[in-house]
């Protein structure tokens, strides 16, 4: 039993709107990747190291929290 059928190929026009769709998503996320790497580029290591610990600390808090409530019940 095949679970998911033969994909059909595009037409050229087809073709032509998913380039333009990709080529236009593309040019967006470099545009927002470059306007994050331009406000992000006064940040020292030390502190992107602080900001990722903290991170992990809130992560991994909320989820022993979620684990405590799963036993709880």
């Amino acid at each position: 039993m095949r679970l998911v059928s033969k994909e059909k190929p595009l037409s050229a026009g087809q073709e032509k709107l998913a380039m333009r769709l990709a080529g236009r998503i593309l040019s967006m996320q470099r545009k927002i990747a470059d306007y994050l790497n331009e406000r992000t580029a006064k940040i020292s290591a030390k502190t992107w190291l602080i900001v990722l610990m903290g991170f992990c600390g809130i992560t991994g808090t909320y989820l022993i929290y979620l684990l405590a409530q799963v036993f709880k019940n």
